[in-house]
Formats: C-alpha cells, sequence, structure tokens
C-alpha cells in the first residue's frame, strides 16, 4: 500500500506541474494576446513566423527606396518642366528678334533677355536633388554637372538607379538633355547655340538678314531640345507609374504577410480565454486530487 500510495503521489504531482505549464502558457497568450511567444510553442509556426518577418523587414526596405527613388523623380520631372518653360520663353524672344523692323537697341534688349534665360536655362540644368546630387547628375558627382560655358558635362553619361526588387533610374543624363543634343550633323550645347544668338543680336554691324539666318538656325537647336526634353519628361512619367505600380504591390504583399503572420501568432482570444478557464480548472482540479492522494496512508485502510 505504501508503494501504491508514493506513486499515486508522484503521479499527482506530475499532473499538478503539467496543468499548471498549461495555465501559465494561457495566461501569457491572454496578457500578450500572442498564441506563439517562444518557438517551443510551435516550432513549424515560429519557423513560418520568422521568415514572414524577415519578408516584412525586405518590403519596408524596399518601400523606402521606393519613396525615395519617387521624390527623386519627381523633382526631374519638375525640372523638366522648369527647362522646357524657359526654352518656350527664350523661342518667343528670338521669334520678336528676327522682325526685320527691330532697331539695334532693340536688338541689345533682346540679347539681354536672352543672356538672363540662359542663365536660368543653366540654373535649372544644375539644379541639386536636394539629396546631397543632381537632378542632371548622370552617373553623379560632387559639383555641378555642366560648367559655365554649357560645354563640357562633368559626370559620367548615364543614369543612378534605386531598388532591389526592381530597379529604376532616378538621375538624368544633363549631356544628351543640354550639351551634347542629336542633330543630323552631329551633336550641339544648347548653350553655345544660345550664346551664337546673343553674339548675332549685340553685333550691330550684321545685316538683317544674315541675323535672322542665325536665328532661325538657334530657333531650330530651341526646337530639338524641346523634343529632346519632351522625350526624357514621357521616360520620366512611366518611370513614376512604375514605381506606383511596384508600390501597389509590395504594400499588397506587406499586407498578405502580415495577415499571414497574424494568423500564425496571434491569438484568438475567444479561445484564449476559454483554454485559460479550462487550464484554470484542471489546475485546481489536481490540487484537489493531490490533496486527497495526499491524506492517503494505511490508516485508512485498518
Amino acid at each position: 500500500m505504501r508503494l501504491g500510495t508514493s506513486f499515486a503521489q508522484q503521479q499527482a504531482v506530475e499532473s499538478i506541474q503539467e496543468r499548471q505549464s498549461q495555465l501559465l502558457r494561457a495566461q501569457e497568450q491572454v496578457a500578450t494576446g500572442r498564441r506563439i511567444n517562444s518557438p517551443s510553442d510551435d516550432p513549424v509556426s515560429a519557423a513560418e513566423a520568422e521568415r514572414l518577418r524577415s519578408r516584412e523587414s525586405r518590403l519596408a526596405v524596399e518601400l523606402r527606396t521606393l519613396s525615395h527613388a519617387r521624390h527623386l523623380l519627381s523633382g526631374a520631372e519638375s525640372a523638366l518642366g522648369d527647362a522646357t518653360s524657359v526654352l518656350g520663353a527664350m523661342r518667343e524672344t528670338l521669334l520678336a528678334a528676327s522682325n526685320g523692323a527691330v532697331d539695334p537697341a532693340d536688338r541689345g534688349h533682346y540679347a539681354t533677355q536672352l543672356r538672363e534665360m540662359r542663365e536660368q536655362l543653366l540654373s535649372v540644368a544644375n539644379r541639386s536633388d536636394g539629396l546631397g546630387g543632381f537632378v542632371f547628375g548622370g552617373q553623379g558627382g560632387v559639383v555641378p554637372p555642366i560648367d559655365a560655358a554649357g560645354t563640357a558635362y562633368a559626370p559620367l553619361a548615364g543614369t543612378q538607379t534605386l531598388g532591389q526588387e526592381v530597379a529604376s533610374p532616378v538621375t538624368l543624363d544633363g549631356r544628351e538633355n543640354f550639351t551634347a543634343i542629336r542633330t543630323p550633323a552631329g551633336t550641339e550645347s544648347i548653350f553655345a547655340r544660345l550664346d551664337a544668338a546673343v553674339a548675332a543680336l549685340r553685333e550691330p554691324a550684321l545685316a538683317q538678314t544674315d541675323l535672322a539666318a542665325t536665328l532661325r538656325g538657334v530657333l531650330d537647336s530651341i526646337d530639338r531640345a524641346t523634343d529632346r526634353l519632351s522625350t526624357t519628361r514621357t521616360v520620366v512619367g512611366e518611370r513614376l507609374r512604375g514605381l506606383d505600380a511596384h508600390e501597389q504591390a509590395l504594400q499588397n504583399g506587406s499586407i498578405e504577410a502580415q495577415s499571414r503572420l497574424s494568423s500564425l501568432v496571434d491569438l484568438d482570444f475567444a479561445r484564449g480565454v476559454s483554454a485559460l478557464v479550462q487550464h484554470q480548472t484542471s489546475y485546481e482540479a489536481a490540487l484537489k486530487s493531490y490533496a486527497q492522494v495526499a491524506r492517503l496512508s494505511l490508516f485508512d485502510y485498518v
């Protein structure tokens, strides 16, 4: 009988410990709102949850990078619009200066206007992106990409890209947009062509027919530059739309990952509270059972 009583007591103690462990786990789950608080709670689900957290981290980094890329491309789109507006104003000025009734004083006035617009255009071409680089900075550099003469392009031609899953070009090539615009005869700098117009307007001895011919040539260059900027602006618009689509895909992926992670680790409170009550009842029953076993002795059978 002693052996039987000892065995019963051992079983009762083990039952109490098991019920207590279950109760503590249920209490922790309700307190934290999480079904899985340690890998041992559910090793398979815990491993999948960790993979989902890693995925979420990568998505968050990609979304931040995408936001950075959008900022740069939006600045580029704005700069392209400003450059196009300046070229449009130049075109109007050149057309006015080509009028045969323009006198030398008017020529000087138009030359001054064109010179000021030329500096405005150079300022746009060397605009900072607000993040330490330049909108038309090609593959990058620490100095403004286009020199004062408007003929030398400092950075390597091309673009810089941002993004891991989808790499998007975020800078523009100032060489192809300003200093080396393609023409049937080769390439030309829009700034050099504007300088030619200013010089012609400031040459009092230049005949009106020769002046008109020079200005027509510069007008053609402005039209080519405007077309080049328009093409680039279209490309930037497509890149921005691509970023929007990629952002939507990333957000959908993030929502799916969060939903799956929640289903793995979050606690169903109704079930959790029910389980807590059940384990509390089982624990109390185990304590009562042990109390009954502990009172057993040989005297109970005498």
